[in-house]
């Protein structure tokens, strides 16, 4: 299978580690958006004129969501292109061969990830290339579900809730512990424990903690400990969700 890629930001530089690592895949052009004159790297011819992505291969558009319809805009009409974005429509594509291939997890540019087994959202205008992009996750040995746009930002926005906004927590957690001296890699554990026990139980049954306890002398410590009042308005917000949830 050839492919061309565009995007060379945390998933693009994924997906090419990937695509050159399979012997099934040829990654016969990467673009980058950057000042550069035409280059190879592990015998990929790398660019940053769009104009140089040729005809008759797979085009994976993997750029930030405000960049989709602009850079698609620039492919080839006649081009089978694709995003890989899970809260873009497929419908910001103009050429008639178009479709989505969205890996659902989480990428950083510094750390390894494996697409075995990884769910890959996928969904194309014509039936007849829905194959081409299933054979592809296959090659990736990830596992293809064919997602249309209005349900995968459903998964889109619950993935932020799962994904970004519990980084986030972790990130105030880490800060909290630093300001008063205390290791983070001490809740490492929880974290871990957290994160295996949705594998078996329903997250709702899974939920512990003083608001499910009804536990208000611990809430009201909390609240009166918390110096960021950022941080103050999530945990209220938070401990009222949970409540609401439960029906306390």
């Amino acid at each position: 299978m050839k492919i061309s890629l565009v995007g060379a930001g945390n998933l693009g530089i994924h997906l090419y580690r990937e695509f050159v690592i399979h012997p099934e895949i040829e990654l016969v052009l990467w673009h980058q958006n950057k000042s550069l004159k035409s280059t190879t790297e592990e015998g990929v011819p790398i660019t940053s004129n769009l104009n140089d992505i040729p005809n008759g291969v797979l085009c994976i558009i993997a750029v930030p969501d405000h960049a989709i319809a602009s850079v698609a805009r620039q492919i080839s009409e006649k081009a089978f292109v694709v995003h890989t974005s899970g809260a873009s429509s497929i419908d910001i594509m103009i050429q008639k061969n178009s479709g989505v291939f969205y890996p659902l997890q989480s990428f950083s540019s510094t750390r390894s990830v494996s697409f075995t087994d990884l769910p890959v959202c996928i969904e194309t205008r014509k039936k007849e290339d829905l194959h081409t992009l299933e054979t592809l996750a296959q090659y990736l040995k990830a596992r293809p579900f064919k997602i249309d746009s209005s349900k995968r930002i459903t998964l889109h926005l619950a993935a932020v809730l799962v994904n970004n906004f519990t980084n986030h927590l972790y990130t105030q957690a880490e800060q909290l512990c630093k300001s008063h001296d205390l290791s983070f890699d001490l809740l490492k554990p929880l974290i871990l424990e957290t994160a295996e026990k949705v594998q078996t139980l329903n997250p709702n049954k899974a939920q512990t903690g003083p608001a499910v306890r009804k536990d208000e002398n611990t809430i009201s410590k909390h609240l009166d400990w918390i110096q960021n009042e950022d941080l103050k308005k999530i945990y209220s917000t938070l401990t009222k969700a949970i409540k609401n949830t439960n029906g306390n």
